[in-house]
């Protein structure tokens, strides 16, 4: 395992999230290389969830390093692939890309004493068994690869890497229950692991406040984990540029860091390398280095009920306007640009988003609250696509989506939980929330959102958005370039659909791409 005490800082990924740039497959393996050397990440995630990436790219990435760089893999600069789930996608490409893991491995033995790949991520994480089920896959082919290979390889250790509310609010019983089975099945418990938690997913699915906090929540139950048990539990928090997506950049930084204490690992995503200023990005993983890991929070158990309350508000009044968006979301998705190489979005080799089971949060709140959210919910899982297209496609028609549902929930947790609570969701849980929606405010345009929702939809944002403007003074102030791109939405493009005149369609998607090179992200 890492020689090195301290887990990675800051891991290069490759989320399509960039406006200005496609990258291809064959491009990644340089893109690790310009990671370390140019950026000074500490980490790099081939990434196979959903994602047509080659399963050589780990060997081709530990070939890089070894012979261009005097870098040692698995001590200089880490490489922790994402594999596929063996549940949401398939077994196959699941085990095809831990084969790939050993390769890499044994190559890295070959050249020096040193382990390219010591952990890998596992996706979309909902039940210890599906911990335990790929690590139980590892374990094999390991096995067989010292017995084909006589290789000296120690096991790569699993990230289980848990993407929305309800696994986030009991991430700290998914971690101990695995951590505290591993004597069972793999002997000897690990002296460290790492969980990684994911904003975007649990914001698509319950709104950008919901996420926020239930990603606090998890890494507060982290800390206490760690209070309890030998083993040592980093956080990685998985987080773009956008509010709704993180808001992680340079000029948010000091915010994001005071927000999230407690995490070891941050995401360095695409937009933030390609359309934003390099150097920026290199402040960033400068800032990183030296803030990382600071002391977390620690909630009362008090203060964590009436987190996961707010969580049901928030979510309830966003969840009731999602159904209504779905349509047109994704529509106006199929137009932004595909900017790696994925998978088919439905089938059994890719991912189809719907609307999750909520039982997670429902159990941990007040009656009350748990049956308005669960009323909230679709009768039927809204197919979505994935969480950079989803904001990308709001922002596209001037409705950032951190403003959904927002306004009211603040309104509805003021009169449910009272003013001490409404005041301690501003100050305490989430202090950022102004920030991020002053941001968001850049980008908002109702004249031209009204164009693409209903009546009764569009009285709700209204709404959200005068209370946003009373309670925090928040006052849309749109960039003139942003607006002129905007106005050209309209509806009726989208109805054409596959008939769209290819220089209408041509220039339409232009816009798009445009807007989102101002925003300096695609979604």
């Amino acid at each position: 395992m890492n020689k090195n005490n301290d887990h990675p800082k800051i891991m290069c990924t490759q989320h399509p999230d960039t406006a200005s740039k496609y990258v291809s497959t064959q491009e990644e393996p340089e893109e690790a290389l310009e990671a370390a050397t140019i950026f000074g990440c500490d980490e790099y995630m081939p990434d196979y969830e959903g994602k047509a990436t080659p399963y050589h790219q780990n060997v081709q990435i530990v070939s890089k390093f070894i012979e261009e760089t005097d870098l040692v893999p698995g001590q200089d600069f880490f490489i922790t692939p994402r594999a596929p789930s063996a549940v949401q996608e398939n077994r196959f490409r699941q085990l095809m890309v831990m084969m790939s893991i050993a390769e890499a491995n044994q190559m890295a033995l070959e050249y020096s004493d040193v382990q390219a790949i010591d952990e890998f991520v596992h996706p979309m994480t909902e039940s210890v068994r599906e911990i335990i089920e790929a690590q139980q896959h590892m374990v094999d082919v390991s096995d067989l690869a010292k017995k084909e290979f006589g290789s000296s390889m120690d096991v790569p250790r699993i990230v289980p890497l848990i993407e929305d509310a309800p696994a986030l609010l009991h991430a700290k019983e998914l971690t101990k229950e695995t951590i505290l089975s591993w004597d069972e099945h793999f002997g000897t418990a690990p002296e460290k692991f790492r969980v990684f938690l994911g904003k975007s997913d649990s914001a698509l699915s319950f709104g950008h406040v919901v996420s926020a906090l239930s990603c606090k929540y998890a890494i507060n139950s982290i800390a206490e984990l760690n209070t309890e048990i030998d083993t040592r539990t980093g956080v990685i928090l998985g987080a773009g540029s956008l509010p709704f997506r993180g808001h992680l950049d340079l000029k948010n930084a000091e915010n994001f860091f005071n927000e999230y204490k407690g995490i070891g690992t941050i995401t360095l995503q695409s937009a933030i390398r390609h359309d934003n200023d390099k150097g920026d990005a290199k402040a960033l993983v400068k800032l990183a280095k030296e803030r990382l890991p600071e002391i977390p929070d620690i909630y009362s158990v008090e203060e964590k009920e009436e987190m996961v309350n707010i969580m049901g508000i928030f979510g309830a009044r966003y969840n009731r306007i999602l159904g209504e968006l779905a349509l047109t979301v994704n529509r106006i998705a199929e137009l932004l640009p595909q900017q790696r190489d994925r998978l088919l979005n439905k089938g059994r080799n890719g991912y189809s988003r719907t609307a999750l089971d909520i039982s997670g949060i429902t159990c941990l709140c007040r009656s009350d609250i748990a049956k308005e959210l669960k009323s909230s919910m679709p009768a039927e899982g809204l197919n979505l696509p994935r969480a950079i297209k989803f904001t990308g496609a709001l922002y596209s028609i001037g409705l950032p989506p951190e403003f959904i549902g927002t306004g009211l929930a603040l309104e509805d947790t003021r009169r449910e939980l009272g003013e001490k609570a409404f005041d301690k969701l501003l100050t305490k849980y989430y202090s950022s929330l102004k920030g991020d929606l002053d941001l968001a405010s850049r980008y908002l345009n109702l004249n031209v959102a009204s164009r693409f929702l209903s009546e009764a939809c569009l009285k709700e944002v209204n709404k959200d958005i005068e209370i946003l403007e009373d309670i925090l003074d928040i006052e849309a102030s749109p960039d003139p370039s942003y607006n002129i791109l905007l106005e050209m939405m309209q509806p009726e493009l989208l109805k054409t659909g596959d008939h769209m005149d290819e220089e209408v369609s041509q220039l339409f998607c232009s816009s798009i791409t445009k807007m989102g090179k101002l925003r300096q992200a695609l979604g």
